[in-house]
């Protein structure tokens, strides 16, 4: 008989894009504290505006927590994908690690036909392979830059930031044009050309 329940499931953030880096800090920190002080070890994931959570546990203790996530406002359309008994915990010693979009990671998702990753689509073959990638990489602080927002946000703002730089210099160049077109009006004609 086994001693351990492991949960995986799948959700989608509610969080704004300026938000998201303090609601991953909060999460990790109420997790960690909660996980702690009832047995609890795990690993969430976060990455293109989805998260993926892995706990194990005793049966009572995962259940009660997995009615709390289900309440969180914080995430949305919450898919359970596994529920299995655990003779061991995969996670033992963390109390909630947390991990970063790696190419191993990427790598994954598209050796299985998938551009990015999507929680949704891990089904019972899958999730042992992603939480053994997610298992064997150091643990990620939200703090880091690396995709905490994501690449494709990340590159995102990157391009916005340099089209509003290109906006404003070109602006400039335009209102520089007008300042001397105004404080030079009155100039003679160059000779031999007319002007209508």
């Amino acid at each position: 008989m086994s001693n351990y329940i492991r949960l995986t499931y799948a959700s989608s953030t509610t969080s704004k894009p300026a938000t998201i880096r303090q609601d991953l800090v909060s999460i990790l920190n109420e997790a960690q504290i909660h996980n702690s002080n009832h047995g609890i070890c795990g690993v969430l994931f976060y990455g293109n505006n989805y998260f993926f959570q892995c706990i194990e546990g005793r049966k009572l203790d995962i259940d009660i927590l997995y009615e709390k996530l289900l309440k969180d406002p914080r995430h949305k359309e919450v898919v359970l994908l596994s529920y299995q008994p655990v003779n061991k915990m995969r996670f033992i010693g963390w109390n909630m690690k947390y991990v970063l979009q790696e190419p191993a990671i990427i790598e994954f998702f598209e050796s299985n036909n998938w551009e990015k990753f999507n929680p949704y689509v891990l089904d019972e073959d899958l999730i042992g392979p992603f939480l053994n990638i997610l298992a064997s990489h150091n643990e990620s602080t939200p703090g880091e830059r690396e995709e905490v927002l994501g690449r494709e946000a990340v590159r995102g703002h990157v391009l916005n930031y340099k089209y509003a730089v290109f906006i404003i210099v070109i602006a400039l160049l335009i209102l520089v044009g007008m300042y001397l077109f105004t404080s030079f009006g009155n100039f003679a004609p160059i000779q031999g050309i007319t002007m209508r």
